[in-house]
């Protein structure tokens, strides 16, 4: 039975802790756009061969053949996005989200992608959590202090990260070809750095706005 609680509006909201869960869909559906992503460009490679399973473009995968791996990544890559905004919150959906996340990496998802979804599937396990342990590691006006910039932290983190992923669409997609980095690619790592830091932030302040929320 997942834990709802009753919103001032009278609404419910879905799973104990809304900001956890809100940071965990934004995230689980980063994942599966990342998936996705990597298999519109698997796809372009045509039905070729993979020539192995690590490729130069920065997947793994079990396919070897371009064109299959790239469907299997965007099919299971919107079936992440799926569970994540629809089921998240469930009874044991973080560990179905776990498994869809290890297949989407070995069917072409990316490399990459396996911080992030190792990252949104620990912060999915709190979503229906009471949080006491931050409760007691955190003192109460430093929860208020975190709890007010959760928004900030939270859009932050992922602005950084969509302008990187952004960059690396449109001015440096993969490449099957070794070649020095660019200026452009420097820039990339600089911004995806910058959104990987602020992500702890993001999760801590979001913990802390849920226990306020549950305090009030």
């Amino acid at each position: 039975m997942v834990d709802h609680q009753l919103a001032q509006d009278g609404t419910f909201i879905r799973g104990k802790n809304k900001s956890t869960s809100v940071y965990v869909i934004i995230l689980g559906i980063f994942v599966g756009l990342g998936g996705i992503a990597h298999g519109v460009f698997e796809t372009l490679q045509g039905n070729t061969p993979t020539g192995g399973y690590l490729l130069d473009i920065g997947v793994f995968t079990l396919i070897p053949n371009y064109l299959i791996t790239g469907i299997a990544a965007i099919i299971v890559g919107l079936v992440v996005i799926v569970w994540t905004i629809g089921f998240i919150h469930t009874k044991n959906a973080s560990i179905i989200f776990l498994a869809l996340s290890i297949l989407l990496f070995c069917v072409g998802g990316g490399v990459a992608q396996v911080l992030f979804f190792i990252l949104a599937w620990g912060v999915s396990t709190r979503i229906n959590n009471p949080l006491a342990w931050w409760r007691k590691v955190l003192p109460k006006n430093t929860r208020k202090r975190l709890a007010q910039f959760w928004p900030t932290m939270l859009v932050s983190g992922f602005l950084f990260l969509c302008v990187a992923v952004g960059i690396w669409l449109i001015l440096s997609p993969p490449n099957t070809t070794y070649r020095a980095p660019t200026i452009i690619e420097y820039v990339l790592w600089l911004f995806l750095a910058i959104g990987i830091l602020l992500q702890p932030l993001a999760i801590v302040s979001g913990f802390a706005r849920d226990i306020e929320r549950q305090s009030a």
